[in-house]
């Protein structure tokens, strides 16, 4: 505490009641604490750092001021305003996610060159490099476009030229005095190791590799990147997640969910409309999904509303590219008159009977890994419009999954097959997809079933006739929520194959798809006929 301070605080203590001198006191020992760590933050910095705004808006900085969207320049100011890991942004695409980052690195680089020594200041050895780094699906895009983001920032940065004019601007890094460097990595976890990494952006977050085998390479490498900042510099690191949506269950939202319960996260989802100035819009909008869209995107959302909600709204769907537009078709085939034919516990209902003779078709998908099972039974009747055309009704949709650890029980699934006969149904024939249903088929067989191989990912046709029916109103299926998830989040690949996306299932829509193209298959001879939407 100066001199100034003593003074002022001694003539406090001869005047006011004896009750107020304790907290004096208080007070006394609070501003010495705050003067020692100031003192401390001086003695640290070469120069002191500018704020966040005059940082991008001054012309002795970035000089942005007329090009930073007013959404981008409050979200800079909003991360670091206050003490935040992480930012997880989900934005429509063109709302300036790369330009954002860019500003953040470039912030972050300014403010640890103006350390005088920051390898003491983060207890590093001495000579030890500190680094900046982005990543992308491609080391091409890293290097593209956030990269050449941030190096168009510092090219153009007066302050950067006059303080570090011999930064060396290569091609696949930007070094500057003080054993500091911006490297834009790939698609690969291992590229984080070996590096003292401070702040790191992840590019397009939704859209890495994401496997059948449920490994999303988004997520391997924001943790590799996790444990390099925390290890090096525990709280004192940053990094930045942006991406538009890809679908419900992709890691941008994974980590938007997580942001709810996690204060240290900085979670923003905004549509492009709502990060662009206003002036260039006419200021006329639209509804849909009770959102005030701005005209100027009313083509885009009548064109392909899925896209326009994923890429302009930054609102996640539950299918890439979905293989029903429509979803409200799948409800409207949901019937409420089709009793559920198994409890919450799998037990049969006591209602669950035939109500007549007409032959029933049972699909069991086994599944890959054997960790769910899909079974379905189906049969057909006379369309009401038009006799010589099926309705199919479902009367039965499961999904059976495996204990923890555990596969499904395929003498339970067997079980369920023979106690349909039990109750009246007649069972025309139980087919399996080819994936280890030798035996269940032998067996089935031995008890008097007639038993198929019935692929539902070979081609479209399955999923063709399903489709059919339901965009035509002729299926009547149980209100399960399982299925209907499932067929939402059904996508349609390079137009060849119906699948899920990752961390996805259709155990059950593929259990349905068979046993309802297997009765119509019945019915007629053959697919049903009529343009598959």
């Amino acid at each position: 505490m100066d001199e100034s301070q003593t003074k002022l605080l001694s003539s406090f203590y001869s005047t006011p009641p004896a009750a107020w001198r304790p907290h004096l006191a208080r007070l006394s020992r609070h501003l010495g604490q705050v003067s020692s760590r100031w003192n401390e933050q001086i003695q640290q910095y070469e120069q002191p750092p500018a704020p966040i705004s005059e940082f991008i808006t001054s012309p002795l900085y970035l000089n942005l001021k007329d090009q930073v969207y007013p959404g981008v320049l409050q979200t800079v100011q909003a991360i670091f305003s206050d003490n935040y890991n992480e930012a997880v942004l989900c934005w429509g695409i063109g709302a300036g996610k790369s330009f954002l980052s860019s500003i953040s690195i470039a912030y972050m680089l300014h403010r640890t060159l103006c350390l005088r020594d920051p390898q003491a200041h983060f207890g590093l050895a001495p000579g030890s490099t500190i680094a900046f780094m982005n990543m992308a699906p491609s080391a091409q895009q890293a290097q593209r476009v956030v990269f050449t983001e941030i190096r168009n920032r510092i090219r153009n940065s007066p302050w950067f030229h006059s303080e570090f004019a011999q930064c060396e601007a290569l091609k696949t890094e930007l070094r500057f005095p003080k054993d500091i460097v911006v490297v834009p990595g790939c698609s690969a976890e291992t590229f984080p190791l070996g590096y003292n990494i401070l702040g790191a952006v992840v590019d397009e977050a939704a859209w890495f590799v994401e496997t059948e085998e449920g490994k999303d390479y988004a997520e391997e490498i924001y943790n590799a990147l996790q444990r390099r900042i925390r290890s090096r510099f525990l709280d004192r690191g940053l990094l930045i997640l942006i991406s538009s949506p890809r679908h419900t269950e992709d890691f941008i939202e994974t980590k938007l969910r997580e942001a709810e319960t996690n204060p240290k996260i900085y979670a923003s989802r905004r549509p492009v409309w709502e990060v662009k100035p206003k002036h260039i819009y006419c200021g006329e909008t639209f509804d849909f999904q009770e959102m005030k869209v701005p005209v100027e995107y009313q083509a885009d959302f009548e064109r392909n509303p899925q896209r326009a909600l994923r890429d302009i709204a930054a609102r996640p769907t539950d299918a890439l590219e979905a293989f029903f537009t429509d979803p409200q078709v799948i409800e409207a085939a949901c019937d409420a008159t089709i009793s559920p034919a198994l409890d919450d516990s799998g037990r049969w209902r006591a209602d669950f009977q035939a109500p007549d003779r007409l032959p029933r078709f049972v699909h069991i998908d086994l599944g890959l890994t054997r960790d769910a099972c899909g079974l379905a039974m189906a049969h057909c009747q006379p369309a009401p419009d038009n006799p010589d055309e099926p309705t199919a009704i479902v009367d039965l949709a499961w999904r059976l999954s495996a204990p923890p650890g555990g596969a499904v029980d395929l003498s339970r699934v067997r079980q369920l097959v023979i106690d349909m006969r039990r109750r009246g149904f007649n069972i025309a024939q139980v087919s399996y997809d080819g994936f280890q249903s030798v035996d269940s088929r032998q067996i089935l067989q031995r008890q008097g079933f007639r038993t198929k191989l019935v692929s539902v990912d070979r081609d479209l046709a399955a999923y063709e006739t399903l489709k059919e029916l339901i965009n035509t109103g002729r299926l009547r299926m149980p209100d399960y929520e399982p299925l209907k998830r499932e067929l939402r989040s059904l996508e349609i690949i390079r137009g060849r194959k119906v699948d899920h996306p990752p961390r996805g299932s259709k155990d059950v829509a593929d259990a349905v798809a068979g046993a309802v193209s297997e009765a119509v298959r019945a019915w007629g001879g053959g697919e049903i006929t009529g343009h598959v939407v």
